[in-house]
């Protein structure tokens, strides 16, 4: 138990903000982080945060769901989501749209105006630069095309966060600087640095780490366990369909004349070769 607490330890000190689920444990319910992080990436001082929360869950029996890294809503009512992705696939502009689509559809009552639909804001902070020009900020807006792209003004807004981007003269570079820092005595704003410092150099937060650590690694195993029985069924069923084909083959050789023997003999011997194979890595790998 203590050589996996240490081994948490040495895995905690090398997490970044750019890291999501360290930046869900961090800014989870911090109200003044979150702030200035979504003032510096909208470039609005107006930004007044209500309330935050992580890991929110977007649910849907017969369709794909989403979990946000973190929620946020404004004092207008506006709901702004942060996605933190390391990995340019997670922040493909088809997961973009389905994130906006996916909040909209919690926004209004049954019966309410569609005139009553806040704003929502989607945010991918990328650890590299999307589009490759250098920018520090990629805006994403619905434009009507016939009217030299004036804004459509749905009030869906989509917004890319280039992580590579690090001038310090500029605000998203400092808030960028910040997000890959791995040491809190090296970051430049203290909002942001006190969350990082709790997590990393209190016990407090050191025991809140691991317990996510734990809760990841449970994730995992009890993942790992339904793929394996799923897989288990998969191979059973492969298995007796290998089976059934080597039966049937069987059936016409016995069945067959001099003159096609040859070829349900070929069948049947591919047919039990492979009903062989299915077996054996069955056995191999999941008995």
């Amino acid at each position: 138990m203590k050589d996996q607490y240490q081994h948490y330890l040495e895995l905690l000190k090398g997490l970044r903000l750019m890291d999501d689920d360290f930046f869900s444990e961090a800014l989870d319910e911090k109200i003044e982080p979150v702030e200035y992080i979504l003032r510096t990436i909208l470039e609005r001082n107006d930004i007044k945060v209500q309330c935050t929360e992580a890991q929110v869950e977007y649910k849907s029996a017969t369709k794909r769901s989403i979990k946000l890294d973190i929620r946020a809503v404004d004092t207008k009512g506006r709901v702004l989501d942060i996605e933190v992705q390391r990995a340019d696939k997670g922040a493909s502009v088809r997961r973009a749209r389905f994130h906006s689509s996916v909040i909209d559809r919690t926004l209004l009552e049954k019966g309410e105006d569609f005139d009553a639909l806040v704003d929502t804001y989607v945010i991918f902070i990328t650890e590299h630069d999307k589009y490759g020009a250098g920018l520090p900020l990629y805006h994403v807006e619905r434009t009507v095309t016939e009217l030299q792209h004036t804004t459509f003004g749905d009030g869906a807004h989509i917004i890319y966060v280039n992580g590579a981007f690090r001038d310090l003269e500029h605000p998203v570079g400092r808030l960028m600087h910040d997000m890959n820092c791995t040491d809190p005595n090296k970051m430049l704003n203290p909002l942001l640095a006190k969350e990082v410092r709790y997590l990393k150099e209190t016990e407090g937060g050191r025991s809140q780490m691991c317990r996510a650590f734990e809760e990841v690694a449970k994730s995992i195993a009890e993942t790992g366990k339904e793929f394996n029985s799923l897989m288990d069924s998969i191979m059973k069923q492969s298995v007796a369909e290998a089976y059934i084909e080597e039966m049937k083959w069987m059936d016409k050789l016995v069945c067959s004349y001099w003159l096609t023997r040859w070829y349900y003999r070929m069948k049947y011997r591919k047919a039990k070769y492979a009903r062989i194979q299915a077996e054996r890595y069955y056995n191999q790998n999941f008995k």
